[in-house]
Order: structure tokens, then sequence, then C-alpha cells
């Protein structure tokens, strides 16, 4: 986790968010995203909705454990931005160091939108998985072992 001094209500609501991941708590995960919240891995279609949210962290926690390294954020209002390392971690396969920028949209104390930017190639030759999506954003992504 960072340690600056001087975080935005929004900020410290990401941070938290963020310690969750390697515990693979899915249920608190998904409680911090509004309703109605939205969930994007770039170049994956969105998840919109809690439901929708749990179907995809289950398919990915099925699959690895992500650990996650802040390097760098900035917030304005309600939007904040983070630059990161989330680490992938597989058993028998190296730990994969995947660069992530990250843009989440905060209201009322919840996740409304988060849009992950990365390189999805790296994930899969990394981990030696491949995601199956389809472009209808109710089914959730399938990682597969390759």
């Amino acid at each position: 986790m960072m340690t600056v001094e001087a975080f935005t209500d929004e900020e410290r609501l990401v941070l938290e968010f963020f310690e969750h991941w390697e515990e693979r708590d899915i249920e608190a995960i998904v409680g911090y995203f509004a309703a109605d919240g939205s969930y994007i891995d770039m170049p994956l279609p969105p998840r919109r909705g809690t439901d929708a949210i749990r179907a995809y962290l289950t398919e990915i926690f099925g699959a690895f454990t992500v650990k996650i390294e802040t390097l760098a954020m900035a917030s304005r209002g309600e939007t904040v931005f983070t630059e990161r390392i989330d680490y992938l971690i597989r058993d028998g396969h190296p730990t994969v160091d995947l660069p992530v920028t990250g843009v989440m949209e905060i209201r009322d104390g919840k996740i409304a939108a988060w849009r992950d930017y990365l390189d999805l190639k790296t994930v899969e030759a990394g981990l030696a998985v491949s995601y199956d999506a389809s472009a209808d954003e109710t089914d959730t992504v399938s990682v597969r072992n390759v």
C-alpha cells in the first residue's frame, strides 16, 4: 500500500478496496460497488451490476490470485486515477507483473465505474490462460487453461 500522508476519502476507499484482492474476498470486493456499478478490464467487455461483477471475480479468483501495488494515485473530485503493478499469482507458474492504469468513479461512497487499462496478452501468456468473452455484457468472462 502507498505510504502518502494526505488522502481524500475517495483515495482511501480505493486503497482499502485493493487490500481485499489478495485475500480473494469476493463479497468484500463486491460490497464496494454501487448496485448499478460497472467494472471493465480493457479490452474485455464491461460487467454491469454486482451480480455480473461477482461472477467475473469468481472466474478470476478461480484461476489466480491478485496482489495489488499502487505506485501512484491522483484524484479530482470523485474520480481516482491509479498507476499499479498487479501481481498475478498462479500455482505452477511464475508471477506475472502486470502494469495497470485504473480510473474509478466514486458515487456516494461506492464505486460507480471502474476501468482498468492493461495488456491482456501479458496476462494470457504469463499465466497460460485465455479469456473467452462475448459482446453480451451480462455474460461472464471464462478463464480457460491453455
